[in-house]
């Protein structure tokens, strides 16, 4: 299928490389359908790209890349909407906020997009945990952002078409 988008213009994809909401994005309830665009660039960020809304596209990262240690609890609900049955069919994003000046640029960590990468249905959950802040910095963190797209797969493959189970952190 071709969408249309206002950043990246006019791009195929492949019906199986949707990624369905089931819940919500803050703010953006109505938007069901989004995929996820790498870019050569600017690794290791990505695009969430709305198929709903030409002109919605989410920066996101791997929150593991900036927190290494990031292992949010998730409750049996949030899991049971996505059919989430084990620990490897997990992927987590983060959406980044960049500020006027991008070196301010910072994560979501308190709202991680939790996603059954497996069926490709995704939520964003909000989390009860002062130690994951709105607003974490991503640069005053000396980020190894090479991390992101190595052969590992921590952020899956530098590809614009393409989602894995590896393309974000399995918690």
């Amino acid at each position: 299928m071709e969408i249309d988008t206002t950043r990246f213009g006019k791009i195929r994809i492949k019906e199986s490389e949707l990624i369905g909401i089931r819940g919500r994005i803050l703010g953006f309830e109505q938007l069901k359908r989004f995929v996820l665009l790498t870019n050569d660039e600017n690794p290791p960020f990505l695009w969430l790209q709305s198929v709903d809304d030409r002109a919605i596209a989410f920066v996101v990262i791997n929150p593991r890349i900036v927190k290494p240690d990031y292992v949010p609890a998730f409750s049996a609900e949030d899991l049971g909407s996505l059919d989430i049955q084990r620990i490897e069919e997990i992927a987590l994003l983060s959406i980044v906020t960049v500020h006027s000046a991008p070196v301010r640029a910072t994560v979501n960590l308190r709202a991680p997009i939790l996603i059954n990468a497996s069926k490709r249905w995704a939520k964003q959950v909000i989390l009860d945990d002062p130690d994951y802040p709105i607003q974490h910095d991503i640069l005053g963190n000396k980020v190894d952002f090479k991390r992101g797209l190595s052969a590992e797969g921590r952020t899956g493959q530098n590809r614009p078409d393409g989602f894995s189970p590896s393309s974000a952190a399995a918690v």
